[in-house]
C-alpha cells in the first residue's frame, strides 16, 4: 500500500473524530491513530492548509461547517442506512422515467435502490458496479460502465469510465450524493467520482436530479462535483428541515418529497 492511501484514510479518520469531539489533542490523535505527534501534527498543518478544520495550539477544532461533516463509509455499511427513505426516494424518481429513455446513474445506496425499482423499458447506463449483482427488471436494458474498480464505493471510475460517458446522450441523470450543501454544491468522498459524475451531467440533454435522504442534506463531504446549480429537481423525504428546503427553492431548484 502507498504511502498516499494510508495518509487519505488518516484524514477521514482525523475529520471524523474532529465531527464527534469539536476539539482534539495532537497527543489524543496520536494514541487513537498509533502514529507518532509529527505525523499527526503534519496531517493537522495539510487539513488546516486546505480550510477542513482550524489549528489550535496543540491540536485542532473543527470547523462550524463541518461540524456536519460526512467521510466515506464502505459501500455495504450505508446499504441499511435510512433504507425506507431511500425506497421512497427511488419509487418517486421512478414516476419520472417514460419507455426508451436513456438515463445515468451514479453509484451509491440510493441511486442503487433507484435501478431495482425502475418498472418502465428503459436504457440505465452507470458507474454503480453493485447493480450487475442487483436484481432489476428485465424489461431495463442495463449498462455497466467499464473502468477502474473501487472496492469501498463499489463503483467503476477513471479515464475509461469517462470516455464511455462521453459517447452517450442521455435524457435525465439522476445523481446520489454524499453531501448536499446549498454555498458548495453536490459533494462526494471519492475524488475521482467528481469526473464521472461531471460527464454524466455534462451529456445529459434534460433534466439532472439529485436523490438525497435528509441526512445528506446541509451536510458536507471531502469534494466537490458540481455547484448547486446543475440540479434541476431534488428528491428528498419529509424529515429535510424546511430551512434547507428552501435555500433551494430560492436557486430555483423543483422539490419533491417522497
Amino acid at each position: 500500500m502507498t504511502k498516499k492511501p494510508i495518509s487519505y484514510n488518516r484524514h477521514l479518520k482525523i475529520l471524523d473524530i474532529l465531527a464527534e469531539r469539536q476539539k482534539i489533542k495532537v497527543e489524543d490523535l496520536s494514541k487513537i491513530l498509533d502514529v507518532s505527534p509529527v505525523t499527526i501534527r503534519r496531517d493537522l498543518d495539510f487539513l488546516d492548509s486546505q480550510k477542513l478544520l482550524i489549528r489550535t495550539h496543540g491540536g485542532a477544532s473543527v470547523l462550524q461547517e463541518w461540524e456536519d461533516y460526512l467521510p466515506e463509509r464502505a459501500f455495504q455499511e450505508k446499504v441499511d442506512l435510512n433504507k425506507d427513505y431511500k425506497s421512497r426516494i427511488a419509487h418517486k424518481a421512478v414516476e419520472m422515467l417514460k419507455d426508451n429513455d436513456t438515463i445515468f446513474v451514479n453509484s451509491g445506496t440510493t441511486t442503487l435502490s433507484f435501478i431495482s425499482e425502475i418498472n418502465k423499458k428503459v436504457h440505465v447506463i452507470t458507474n454503480n458496479a453493485r447493480a450487475i449483482t442487483n436484481k432489476v427488471n428485465p424489461d431495463i436494458e442495463l449498462m455497466i460502465l467499464g473502468g477502474e474498480y473501487r472496492e469501498a464505493s463499489q463503483s467503476l471510475v477513471g479515464i475509461l469510465t469517462i470516455e464511455n460517458i462521453q459517447k452517450i446522450n442521455s435524457n435525465y441523470t439522476f445523481l446520489g450524493v454524499n453531501g448536499l450543501y446549498s454555498d458548495k454544491g453536490l459533494m462526494t468522498s471519492v475524488l475521482q467520482e467528481c469526473s464521472v459524475n461531471n460527464a454524466m451531467i455534462k451529456n445529459t440533454n434534460d433534466k439532472i436530479i439529485v436523490l438525497a435522504d435528509h441526512s445528506k442534506i446541509g451536510r458536507i463531504s471531502n469534494f466537490v462535483t458540481a455547484p448547486c446549480s446543475v440540479i434541476d429537481i431534488l428528491i428528498t423525504d419529509e424529515l429535510t428541515s424546511e430551512e434547507e428546503l428552501s435555500k433551494f427553492r430560492d436557486m430555483g431548484i423543483e422539490i419533491i418529497i417522497a
